[in-house]
């Protein structure tokens, strides 16, 4: 069996996550904070209610945080003769097969993060529908490209040329 050389998401990829991570960890962090801010109001609040939220919100986000770039690195595809395979994942590492000839339809999103960065997400869907494959973190010219080719290959081998 030869080994599949896989293609990496933009390293800019690392950065859209990390500002996402931060975000939501204001958020979650500002929610946390609630029983501080209503006991400097004199609202009697348990002292537990005050310390427990923001630390495990803070004990989450540091974990988080170091596994960013580990799933970062995860990310790839690689385009073979037959078929694209998606790999992602640390903890649970996930490989998706999906064959040109299953491919239903490709779609190409961007959200406000990944625009800055000129960046987009592919996400494959097959005839079946129960298969759905998703590649973050593409250079959007290199995402508009691996579309069309994942729809050329597509439309190849359903009409089976």
């Amino acid at each position: 069996m030869s080994q599949t050389e896989f293609v990496s998401v933009d390293p800019a990829y690392y950065k859209v996550r990390l500002l996402s991570w931060l975000i939501n960890t204001l958020i979650y962090l500002a929610i946390a904070l609630v029983p501080l801010i209503l006991s400097l109001f004199s609202i009697n609040v348990p002292q537990w209610l005050i310390i427990v939220p923001p630390l495990v919100v803070v004990l989450i986000a540091v974990w988080v945080l170091y596994l960013i770039r580990r799933r970062v690195r995860a990310l790839g595809y690689a385009e073979r003769a037959e078929d694209l395979v998606v790999r992602s994942g640390v903890l649970v590492r996930k490989r998706i097969v999906i064959p040109y000839g299953r491919l239903q339809y490709v779609e190409m999103t961007s959200g406000p993060l990944e625009r800055r960065y000129k960046l987009c997400r592919l996400t494959m869907n097959t005839a079946a529908g129960a298969a759905t494959a998703m590649i973050p973190g593409l250079p959007a010219e290199v995402g508009a490209d691996l579309r069309e080719r994942l729809v050329a290959a597509g439309e190849e081998k359903m009409i089976g040329l």
